[in-house]
């Protein structure tokens, strides 16, 4: 018997995507039964979940049943929702520190990684300036 359920078995994702250029953090963890607890922006979800054919999903949410046609895109993907439709981009938390590297912040950011890991050594004081693509600190991490 064919497995339809989305994401297969007992897994837990973490995604930061992009929904029209507004960053959105995603994290969800797909039961065996098919059913999504997820966290989506802060907000608390629980949905059943079916592959109807390739690229077609079916939600139900608090007795509501939703149809979501996915196609890729060269940036990611369009998601289709009735007449609404709305480009994605999705990142995995690797993918999403690269592409923030890429871009230079002004003032104040915080920095998060990937993983559980332990400092080793820093490479910029507290408060120092520092520039795009400079290293901070050195971390390691089991998986590494």
């Amino acid at each position: 018997m064919e497995d339809r359920r989305p994401f297969g078995g007992d897994t837990e994702v973490k995604y930061t995507a992009t929904v029209e250029g507004t960053p959105v953090d995603i994290d969800f963890e797909v039961k065996s039964d098919g059913t999504i607890e997820a966290q989506v922006a802060g907000r608390a979800y629980r949905i059943q979940a079916d592959v109807v054919r390739p690229g077609i999903y079916w939600f139900n949410w608090q007795n509501q049943s939703i149809e979501i046609a996915l196609t890729t895109s060269p940036d990611g993907y369009d998601a289709s929702v009735g007449e609404r439709h709305l480009s994605i981009v999705i990142l995995d938390a690797r993918a999403a520190l690269r592409k923030a590297s890429q871009h230079a912040h002004d003032g104040i950011i915080e920095l998060k990684a990937p993983m559980p890991g332990k400092i080793v050594r820093v490479l910029a004081l507290e408060g120092a300036e520092v520039k795009a693509n400079q290293g901070v600190l050195v971390m390691e991490a089991m998986k590494m």
